[in-house]
């Protein structure tokens, strides 16, 4: 009985558009970014105060207990106030954005809504403190905003950025400013010259009035391509500058972390790199030469391992033998990983799956990156959020998802013990936290061993309805590996994990599936 209320209660709710787990099933992210199609200012009243009327009496009668009616009256007399105040709020913001849209000189300037979803987690996504915060998301597009290599504003680009800063003077809300850049020059490059650009933002934002305890800012560099880099107008275009202002520092923080834990990233990043891009893979790294029992030869674009055309095989890193897991060409498996595992039963998705920011239309999809195998990835350093008041990164959270908070895992391959160890990722957005630990003894037995293979990995995390993509990828000290791909299950995170090991063997990629079982 109290399923069914929950399930119905849901239902009545999913009618609005105020939950993002409702609102986006059309889009494969986390976030449900909703440009406006009449103009920038389309946010309809009505929608608004109904819906925060029957959110408001959906979470009275749930919590109401013996007086749910009384409560479900009061929350929806509530719930349709706030609706109607977070609506008069965002259309006169936008408002204040569109009508400076029409005095600047260069730059281009794009009006979204967004929803994000905070408190919810990966392993309980209709957990007590659950909520989504609406907010409003502006892409500052300029060519001459700076110049190359540069942190710095142009005269014009200033004048026009003064302008969009006034009209965030006053206002309630936190601010991320985050700084994108296209793929020309060195990955770390670029990320660390878009974190500066994102603090000269910030400053000049202070500089007009805004509190600088309210700004945050960001770099995210090459890592989140939104147009081909191929192209000087796609190369343009990644040349961006986003103001998201949002209520709390929670949901700024939230929107930073599920931008970076987006499934849909690594196809988003591998379709848009530029052609001969040698840093949009997994890199190659030398043998050691204690494995290197054959002349190692060179292909001609060592260091790319790319993959583009799926009918090639996978680049080696190099031609010698090292050990072997007993696994398939890779060319000759399925890209990745099934990804389906944790899949939610009939039963739980009406519950969980309707409040889980991806909406229940995806729980029966394949949400993780699948589509692209850790060795066609390559580690994509995230950029911290960063607080204006005294330059620092933030760390909005401590805590850790379940099962995963520096835990170890194995499972034997082939007679050799395989081993990943310090695997922490973070609660609120999935983040991986810290560099874990691989191991491999080679044809293990209980006793004093030395492992043949003792490194710390490089790891991203992906998070969808599923459960946790955790990807690994692999410096040269752990030849003949190459990385490992790994899901963590919503549905029975303390089970075993689904796992993809790639390794170089006499010339080729191999892969081989792994079933990783918690140590205990």
């Amino acid at each position: 009985m109290r399923k069914n209320t929950v399930r119905n209660t849901i239902a009545v709710l999913c009618t609005t558009s105020l939950l993002a787990g409702c609102a986006s099933q059309q889009t494969p992210s986390f976030l449900d970014i909703q440009p406006d199609q009449n103009g920038a200012c389309q946010f309809n009243e009505a929608g608004y105060v109904i819906g925060g009327a029957l959110l408001g009496a959906g979470l009275g009668a749930l919590l109401g207990g013996k007086n749910r009616g009384l409560a479900a009256v009061a929350g929806g007399a509530a719930g349709a106030l706030a609706g109607k105040g977070l609506q008069s709020y965002l259309l006169n913001r936008c408002e204040q954005l569109a009508a400076v849209q029409k005095e600047l000189r260069e730059t281009k300037m794009a009006i979204a809504r967004v929803n994000v979803p905070t408190g919810s987690t990966w392993a309980d996504p209709d957990a007590k403190n659950s909520k989504t915060e609406e907010g409003l998301l502006v892409t500052v597009d300029n060519q001459a905003m700076f110049g190359s290599g540069q942190d710095s504003l142009s005269p014009t680009a200033e004048s026009d950025m003064r302008k969009i800063a006034a009209t965030f003077r006053g206002t309630k809300g936190n601010i991320l400013i985050v700084g994108h850049t296209d793929s020309t020059g060195g990955r770390d490059m670029n990320l660390a010259l878009s974190q500066r650009r994102a603090r000269t933002v910030g400053a000049l934002f202070e500089q007009e009035g805004v509190d600088k305890t309210r700004i945050f800012y960001k770099g995210a560099g090459e890592d989140q391509p939104i147009a081909s880099n191929d192209s000087v107008e796609g190369r343009a275009t990644n040349r961006r500058v986003q103001i998201i202002e949002l209520e709390s520092r929670e949901a700024i923080m939230a929107f930073a972390s599920h931008t970076e834990t987006d499934p849909t990233l690594p196809e988003r990043v591998k379709e848009n790199r530029a052609t001969g891009d040698t840093e949009g893979t997994v890199p190659a790294p030398k043998a050691p030469a204690k494995a290197a029992n054959k002349p190692a030869t060179k292909s001609p674009d060592q260091g790319t391992a790319s993959n583009t055309d799926k009918t090639a095989p996978y680049t080696v890193a190099h031609s010698g033998h090292g050990i072997d897991f007993g696994g398939k060409p890779a060319n000759d498996m399925p890209n990745t990983l099934s990804g389906r595992t944790g899949q939610p039963d009939e039963e739980e998705k009406g519950v969980l799956a309707s409040l889980w920011p991806l909406g229940e239309a995806k729980a029966s999809e394949t949400t993780l990156p699948t589509d692209v195998a850790c060795i066609e990835d390559s580690y994509r350093p995230v950029g911290a959020v960063m607080a204006l008041s005294n330059d620092r990164p933030v760390h909005d959270t401590t805590d850790y998802m379940p099962a995963l908070y520096s835990t170890s895992w194995h499972d034997t391959v082939n007679s050799h013990l395989v081993g990943l160890t310090k695997v922490a990722v973070l609660q609120n957005g999935g983040s991986a936290d810290g560099d874990p630990g691989v191991f491999v003894f080679e044809n293990y037995k209980k006793g004093d061993q030395k492992p043949a293979i003792q490194t710390n990995g490089h790891a991203r995390s992906y998070v969808g309805t599923d459960g946790v993509m955790y990807r690994v990828f692999l410096d040269e000290d752990a030849w003949p590996l190459r990385c490992m791909d790994v899901l963590y299950s919503r549905k029975d995170p303390f089970g075993n994990a689904e796992g993809r090991i790639y390794y170089d063997k006499d010339g080729q990629v191999f892969a081989r599936d792994i079933d990783l079982k918690k140590a205990k």
